[in-house]
């Protein structure tokens, strides 16, 4: 808890005194550093969160045909494509002569459940 409070303190220092010319070369390093972690973080999440709507997919499939089956297991095979589809079906409801009524519902609504960890 104590190393804990001192590295808080830490940042909070940091953040105060950021504009001093001593310290600008290591905000930048340091904020460097946080970018590029975030955005590895950001991309397994995305790759967890199409898991996770691939499962879901795979828990209503059965009562599916076998082309429904075939579609919804390309459009998950990549954040892309997922994307594309939601993008087309979902927010524009152009027709799509596989999904429609319940079905279509339940897949848009299973996808923009996830939405945020897509992008």
């Amino acid at each position: 808890m104590k190393k804990f409070l001192w590295v808080v303190v830490a940042i909070l220092l940091v953040a105060t005194f950021s504009d001093h010319p001593r310290l600008k070369p290591y905000k930048d390093q340091l904020y460097g550093l946080f970018a590029e972690t975030a955005g590895n973080a950001s991309q397994v999440h995305g790759e967890q969160v199409l898991r996770t709507i691939d499962t879901r997919f795979a828990n209503f499939s059965a009562e599916l045909g076998q082309k429904q089956q075939e579609e919804l297991k390309r459009i998950t095979s990549s954040r892309a494509e997922l994307i594309t589809f939601y993008q087309a079906y979902c927010k524009e409801k152009q027709f799509n002569p596989l999904f429609f009524g319940e079905t279509q519902n339940r897949i848009c609504s299973t996808i923009k459940e996830f939405e945020h960890g897509l992008r």
